[in-house]
């Protein structure tokens, strides 16, 4: 019996196979293990030791997903989930049948898109200056004086721009939320990754809505263009709007 590397689960009744989504990690075939009560896994063929959460494995899971919900909603499984072997995932899609169908059932006939948002270097700090007088005659008189008679000074200055810098990303945050926000189901911040990024977002939009969405993102780089730096990313499996947890697979072992 040999374990299995479960990518995402499905309805039955909506993939007639697996063909065209793999291959897999390393080269792996894909196939599509059905279960007694309408529920089927995408599945390959796990090795003898887990996958490495290398950048080329986590790509592979992910490019294969990518082509699974061009052709079905599915509900995508974090990389490296293990099932000891058919009988268990089988064991495990029976038990939590109403679970999977209810998580399915949320993110049904929609799609995961992602757009971060940073400052172009410099633009942040410019912006605020010419916004504020006092900030602007601040640092004007410290460029005039030598560092080490304006210490306490320039650290007054740098609080008042990081300050600045909140609500400056606030207020474009706002921006940009109120540009897509209504054209999705859902919204999830994200991790911000540095002091230059205003947003990192994702949003779960129906199918039928993503030639809006894509409009939209036209429009906020028409408006932004020299001022920040946009990634659109998607449609991707809807990682972050599905809670489920892999502890499923032991529970059935």
């Amino acid at each position: 019996m040999s374990a299995l590397y479960v990518l995402g689960i499905v309805e039955a009744a909506a993939l007639d196979n697996a063909d065209g989504i793999g291959p897999g990690l390393a080269g792996a075939e894909i196939s599509l293990l059905r279960g007694r009560y309408g529920l089927a896994a995408l599945v390959a063929e796990a090795g003898a030791e887990p996958p490495e959460a290398t950048r080329r494995n986590m790509m592979a899971h992910t490019t294969a997903l990518e082509r699974a919900i061009q052709r079905a909603d599915v509900l995508p499984m974090r990389f490296a989930t293990i099932a000891p072997g058919e009988a268990q995932l089988d064991a495990c899609l029976t038990r939590h049948a109403g679970l999977f169908r209810a998580a399915l059932a949320g993110i049904a006939g929609r799609i995961e898109l992602g757009v971060k948002a940073s400052w172009q270097e410099g633009v942040a700090v410019r912006e605020i200056l010419a916004a504020d007088p006092g900030l602007r005659a601040m640092r004007d008189r410290l460029q005039s004086r030598p560092g080490s008679q304006t210490y306490h000074e320039r650290i007054e200055l740098g609080r008042a721009v990081e300050a600045a810098m909140d609500k400056l990303r606030g207020t474009d945050t706002a921006a940009i939320t109120g540009l897509l926000g209504p054209l999705a189901e859902k919204s999830l911040t994200l991790k911000q990754l540095d002091e230059a990024m205003v947003l990192n977002q994702a949003f779960l939009v129906r199918r039928e809505r993503e030639a809006e969405f894509d409009q939209a993102m036209r429009r906020l780089a028409e408006t932004q263009d020299g001022r920040m730096n946009l990634r659109y990313i998607g449609p991707v499996p809807p990682y972050n709007f599905v809670t489920l947890r892999a502890d499923w697979l032991a529970e059935a072992a």
